[in-house]
């Protein structure tokens, strides 16, 4: 990757905050590569977890006919909520027993965790995703994703 520069010839004329000089990248495969790097780290520190999504099944007057439970595996790290996570503070989301979770971007097209599936940890210890966040983008790609999750009877998980 190398970095091109662009010079754009003006008059005499000198006009402030108007730069005479752009940029451009041969290859942008930065974001790419932060996301393997990313799946690395997460793959080494973090751990796997089995999410667990019940699906209603409904007739045409909105009864419920049946629920199946489907799970699937991704692998993510769970860290403590910061003071530095001040939006998730303003959310009212930084209370006893939630906690963030950092997953990996991309698994299969219907393999994606979405607010209310349950996270069943190595110990059998069970997460509650209680809120996406969506903050983690680098040129409009996902590099991860960050989730609160609340510990369902308040078990800790090592």
């Amino acid at each position: 990757m190398s970095i091109i520069f662009t010079k754009y010839e003006t008059t005499t004329d000198i006009v402030f905050g108007t730069s005479k000089f752009d940029y451009r990248l041969t290859t942008d495969d930065f974001p790419t590569d932060t996301q393997a790097d990313f799946a690395e780290i997460i793959s080494e520190a973090g751990g796997s977890f089995n999410v667990l999504r019940e699906t209603e099944t409904t007739d045409g007057l909105g009864n419920i006919t049946s629920i199946t439970q489907t799970s699937f595996a991704v692998t993510g790290w769970i860290t403590d909520i910061t003071k530095k996570d001040r939006k998730i503070n303003d959310l009212g989301l930084a209370v006893p027993g939630n906690r963030i979770i950092y997953l990996k971007h991309l698994y299969n097209v219907s393999d994606v965790v979405k607010e209310g599936d349950i996270l069943e940890d190595r110990k059998s210890v069970q997460w509650r995703i209680e809120k996406l966040l969506t903050e983690p983008y680098l040129s409009e790609t996902k590099i991860y994703i960050k989730a609160v999750i609340k510990s369902i009877n308040l078990g800790g998980s090592v």
